[in-house]
């Protein structure tokens, strides 16, 4: 009904995994894609990014647009009801992988590296530093 696509986790395949997010690309739509897969509930939280962005963006030549959002941490019916919630969403400017990626021709994945992560990796930094909270950028604790 809101236009989310299914994501396909534990194929350790991107192109499996986000069949959807592929074709809406290569029709010329948008997507949106949380670079840790997932929405971020608590600030407590600890989170691993995901290569998912960097492989749509290497796939499609599409810019990354780094979006922040936050307010949405207690995200409940009644904090959307009784109008206490403030959500702000902060746009950074557009990011090319090529900008992000030395090799993007030649992008790794194994065991030990996958150059996808390390991309999604920067680009969540961008993220980071689009806050206007100074205690954003430890408000998270993202895992390397």
């Amino acid at each position: 009904m809101i236009g989310a696509y299914p994501t396909y986790v534990g194929l350790k395949n991107y192109e499996l995994a986000l069949p959807h997010h592929l074709e809406t690309l290569k029709i010329g739509n948008n997507v949106g894609i949380f670079p840790t897969g997932k929405r971020i509930k608590s600030k407590e939280e600890i989170v691993k990014v995901k290569g998912g962005v960097s492989f749509l963006a290497q796939q499609s030549k599409a810019p990354i647009i780094p979006v922040l959002i936050q307010g949405l941490e207690d995200l409940n019916l009644k904090n959307i009801f009784s109008k206490k919630m403030k959500v702000s969403v902060t746009f950074g400017s557009p990011l090319y992988l090529e900008d992000i990626v030395q090799n993007l021709d030649n992008m790794i994945i194994n065991d030990k590296l996958n150059d996808y992560e390390v991309a999604a990796a920067k680009i969540w930094k961008k993220i980071e530093k689009l806050s206007y909270h100074d205690d954003f950028k430890n408000a998270y604790n993202v895992a390397k």
